[in-house]
């Protein structure tokens, strides 16, 4: 029984373009973000979705309902599709905290009210886990953020071999296709599963 996802990253908000750590901080598409949408909208207008399901941040909600402006698909929230929190580093611009650091899975550095790396993937490949127990021979459309696409990436690819986390990026509101016949990771993940 094959899932087929789509995974769609939200167009550009203005924090994207400032460089700005935005995690689980509600920051809208600006107007660049909602021109995306509508462009990707009609790139998946002839694609066949079950379901869509979007994290509940506005940003990537907002993406959401304009991909089903024209079409009748049920949308779905779920706060496990929410970005990694950053905690008191939301809003710290990206040269002013060692992002290697806070994205080295083997380090799973703890810092104040961060999300742990290996936490935060542990919630998305048990969230997947789930997906795919759920929706049998469906084809999904998750709406969510690149933090969630890199634990997506890595649950159906496998970690990279240089473990260099930042590599796997997908830019506001592009797409990967992923097919749950082609799990390769064994997930290496310390959350209890």
């Amino acid at each position: 029984m094959i899932m087929n996802i789509y995974f769609v990253r939200h167009g550009q908000t203005d924090w994207n373009i400032q460089n700005r750590l935005q995690g689980s901080s509600d920051i809208p598409l600006n107007s660049t973000g909602i021109k995306q949408a509508h462009i990707l909208a009609d790139k998946l207008r002839s694609t066949h979705f079950d379901y869509i399901i979007s994290s509940p941040l506005n940003r990537a909600l907002n993406t959401a309902n304009i991909i089903n402006e024209h079409r009748d698909i049920p949308l779905i929230t779920d706060t496990s599709l929410l970005e990694r929190s950053f905690g008191c580093l939301e809003g710290v611009k990206g040269d002013e905290y060692d992002k290697n650091l806070f994205w080295d899975y083997s380090k799973n550095y703890q810092y104040k009210d961060v999300e742990p790396i290996q936490y935060f993937f542990g919630r998305i490949h048990k969230y997947l886990d789930s997906l795919i127990k759920t929706y049998p021979e469906k084809t999904l459309l998750l709406v969510s953020h690149n933090g969630v696409n890199i634990a997506t990436n890595c649950y159906f690819n496998g970690f990279p071999n240089d473990m260099n986390l930042l590599n796997i990026k997908l830019d506001n509101c592009s797409f990967e296709n992923y097919d749950s016949s082609k799990i390769i990771s064994e997930h290496k993940t310390n959350f209890e599963r």
